[in-house]
């Protein structure tokens, strides 16, 4: 009893660790092109079911595609669809590992451990190249799995003689609910859905587990590898908490539909087991039924894709984008690859800009009607350009602390100049929504010229962040132009306002409190300009990765 029990815990230890160094060092060897494949070749649902089958298939890790995708999905790199038809592939991609533990059992491969062993470890202590070395982890990955296999493959013959055991797996496992809770919570505990079926494979080869209780438990596996995602989801947007929910209904809803015609399905599996492995085991028949399972389930969603999109959108609502205090694009999920962290760093500073375009158009309503709740919306709206400007920063130094090329550390750079000029932006609006408070408390007016003289400073202002906002999305020479075009226009028109202004005082058209007040608002609006400017000329070079070197330049911390 004590082998079997020593064997056991030494036994799944090493196969959990064998699976999880595998998925591991294959996914480091195929990394980036594994990113690359995700954000490039998933522009259809099915595209992507075929790139989630076949990246997960070659890294053997589910998790670490579905935790890669709620990243993407969370930095506006890819759409919930896309997202759903990744997830639809993932899962049968992840089964290959189950087929080779059955496909071990069959041929004796678990004989051949030790030097698999062996061999990925010279690969990794010798190899120079980084890819070299993360193939030979993966074959120490290999060999521990199998080695783990062989170690529980040995404790079978004290598995069949152990009458408390058998009683149990008889008694309870027997139970399909039972079956598929005691799956979930197992592969939740261990964040491997491989490790658990290999398990019930070695229960089934014991005589522990009859066909429809193994069954029953794979199930519930795939219920319970979904807990990853949902951890990776809790600190994203609603659109990576919409793909994790999309990874955990799919799989729920595929279990039950299983359920229900559970009799029929286990005999597809022994039926197709028999044309297809005439001579495979119970271990293949699991294996199988691991397979069929997800295929099953992908058959059943993919034409209906649409429409579960829809039903996830409807019943996990969030808050709206402008609603949300906090980043909501940046993931440190993404920090392994610069161009995707950048444009999730770039929707946020985008979304800063779009905020404080909002703060001024608040402010001047509040100016033109006298309304007070705008007064309150412009400080809302600070608090969060001011989280975005901490949250952007931390995440741009934490990013620099990797090795980057000469362009990323420009782009590093440019990033948090970007965020900044954009939070001074912010604080000139605020500090013109304390005017317009100022203004309201004291009953000042403004002359009729006065006021339109505004509306054409907005209207300029307004173009100049129309501008640059598409500058943030797209490289356009003429936009750039017409940007430094708008800001001498603004510089001109401000000091127009002031001589006006001037000879309105001269004429007793206005009183002189009411005069500060529109002259101070005046200079913020110039300086609102300045640092939209810099934004724009940011977006040309810096941001792009290129070093300029001009006498106007952006670069640097933004000015007060």
């Amino acid at each position: 009893m004590r082998d079997l029990i020593f064997g056991l815990i030494g036994g799944t230890a090493l196969l959990m660790y064998g699976v999880d160094k595998m998925g591991e060092g294959l996914e480091k060897a195929s990394g980036e092109m594994m990113k690359k494949m995700l954000s490039i070749l998933t522009g259809r649902v099915w595209s992507a079911f075929l790139v989630g089958t076949f990246l997960t298939a070659l890294v053997q890790s589910s998790t670490a595609i579905t935790v890669l995708t709620v990243g993407f999905v969370n930095a506006g790199l890819m759409k919930l669809p896309q997202a759903v038809g990744i997830i639809y592939g993932a899962n049968i991609g992840t089964t290959i590992t189950a087929q080779l533990m059955a496909f071990s059992f069959n041929f004796k491969l678990t004989e051949i451990a030790l030097p698999v062993l062996g061999i990925g470890f010279t690969i990794s202590y010798f190899a120079k190249n980084k890819t070299a070395k993360n193939f030979g982890e993966a074959l120490m990955g290999f060999g521990m799995m199998f080695l783990g296999l062989k170690i529980l493959n040995q404790g079978i013959p004290f598995m069949q003689q152990s009458p408390t055991l058998r009683y149990f797996f008889q008694t309870y496992a027997s139970n399909p609910i039972i079956g598929i809770v005691l799956g979930a919570i197992a592969t939740a505990m261990v964040h491997s859905s491989a490790a658990t079926v290999g398990l019930v494979m070695i229960l089934g080869q014991a005589g522990l587990l009859d066909l429809t209780s193994a069954v029953a438990i794979m199930l519930g596996d795939n219920i319970g590898t979904c807990i990853t995602a949902q951890l990776a989801s809790l600190s994203g947007n609603i659109h990576a908490r919409r793909t994790a929910w999309a990874h955990t209904l799919y799989n729920i809803f595929g279990v039950i539909l299983v359920a229900l015609i559970l009799p029929y399905f286990v005999r597809l599996i022994e039926v197709t087991t028999i044309y297809l492995q005439p001579n495979g085991d119970i271990g293949s028949q699991i294996a199988n039924s691991h397979t069929l399972f997800n295929v099953f389930s992908a058959l059943v969603f993919l034409p209906i894709t649409k429409y579960y999109v829809k039903f996830l959108e409807t019943v996990i609502k969030g808050k709206g984008v402008d609603e949300e205090i906090q980043s909501i694009y940046l993931d440190k999920l993404l920090m392994d690859n610069p161009a995707a962290a950048f444009k999730a760093t770039t929707s946020e500073i985008i979304r800063g800009a779009e905020l404080t375009k909002a703060m001024m158009n608040n402010v001047m309503d509040a100016l033109f009607d006298n309304d007070k709740d705008k007064i309150e919306l412009v400080h809302k709206d600070e608090d969060v350009v001011n989280q975005l400007q901490k949250d952007i920063t931390v995440y741009m130094v934490e990013l620099s602390k990797r090795p980057l090329s000469d362009a990323n550390s420009i782009i590093v750079h440019a990033m948090i100049s970007s965020i900044n000029n954009i939070e001074r932006m912010g604080d000139h609006i605020t500090d013109i929504a304390r005017l317009v408070e100022s203004k309201i408390n004291r009953n000042l007016i403004f002359s009729d010229a006065a006021i339109d003289e505004m509306k054409q400073l907005k209207e300029l202002i307004t173009w100049m962040y129309d501008n640059t906002l598409i500058l943030l999305k797209e490289k356009n020479l003429e936009l750039i132009k017409s940007t430094a075009e708008l800001e001498d226009k603004v510089d001109e028109l401000c000091k127009e306002l002031a001589n006006h202004h001037i000879m309105r005082l001269e004429a007793g058209k206005c009183n002189v409190e009411s005069g500060v007040v529109y002259l101070d608002i005046i200079n913020h609006f110039e300086r609102i300009a300045d640092h939209i400017y810099k934004v724009s000329l940011l977006s040309k070079d810096e941001l792009q990765g290129i070093a300029r070197v001009t006498e106007k330049s952006a670069s640097g911390m933004a000015e007060a």
